[in-house]
């Protein structure tokens, strides 16, 4: 094992205890400040905006082989531009796999709302939630908002969200080259990052232009995925490695 990669493991675990105790920090001081409905509800509006992203992110890899992006040309600084692992048949994972699956999920949210409506309306007349204490905010995360033009939101935040990730991941890489990071070597927390980022910012765009039909994300929901995304990759990855299904823990 060279130094190179017992310092990796190291920081992988580092990150993994740090994530983690985040996690449990923004539960703790949002049920100590507000409630914990909130904190949950957090949870649920940020997994909901950001899972396109998610499964697309996955999805290239599935998707992936075949002919380069960057059609194996280098930079300026005479390495890849993005290297052999961006393919375009990997573009097609968000419109084979993610944004499908995505459509599914919020489909089965648009069947099941009424007695979800009921449960939380229940719950914000119960005096449960202090941020989130507004029902139109839950209809916005779970169904795109009022009927019928939540179909139209819905697709459009699912798509920003799905390709947002693509370019995120994308510029991900492209900086990962820049650094002479070889591909399959950890680019702490960009690595995890890069294409959430991305299509957050994507995703927050129409709440710009039509505010009165997109919500932008609070600060709430942008500090938490910031949080919670990597936590999840970091996490997964170290646990897996220390049961012993993985070689290294990135």
């Amino acid at each position: 094992m060279t130094i190179i990669e017992k310092n990796n493991k190291r920081i992988a675990f580092i990150l993994a205890i740090t994530f983690a105790c985040l996690i449990l920090t923004s539960f703790l001081v949002i049920t100590f400040i507000f409630n914990w409905a909130d904190w949950i509800a957090l949870l649920i509006f940020s997994l909901l905006l950001i899972v396109p992203a998610y499964i697309s992110n996955a999805s290239m890899v599935i998707t992936g082989g075949g002919k380069p992006i960057d059609g194996g040309k280098n930079f300026r600084d005479g390495r890849r531009i993005l290297g052999d692992h961006k393919t375009w048949n990997g573009l097609k994972g968000p419109l084979y796999i993610g944004i499908p699956i995505s459509l599914f999920i919020f489909i089965l949210f648009i069947i099941f709302w009424v007695p979800i409506n009921d449960l939380i309306s229940d719950g914000i007349a119960r005096d449960q939630y202090s941020i989130y204490n507004n029902i139109e905010i839950f209809q916005y995360y779970f169904i795109g908002g009022q009927f019928p033009i939540n179909f139209l939101v819905l697709i459009i935040r699912i798509v920003l969200a799905s390709y947002g990730a693509v370019i995120g991941d994308l510029i991900g890489s492209f900086l990962k080259r820049r650094f002479d990071i070889k591909s399959g070597a950890p680019f702490w927390v960009i690595d995890q990052l890069d294409f959430a980022i991305v299509a957050l910012l994507f995703v927050s765009i129409p709440g710009f232009i039509l505010p009165n039909t997109f919500l932008l994300p609070d600060i709430f929901i942008v500090t938490f995925l910031i949080i919670l995304t990597p936590a999840v990759s970091v996490i997964a990855n170290t646990v897996a490695y220390v049961i012993g299904l993985k070689d290294v823990p990135w």
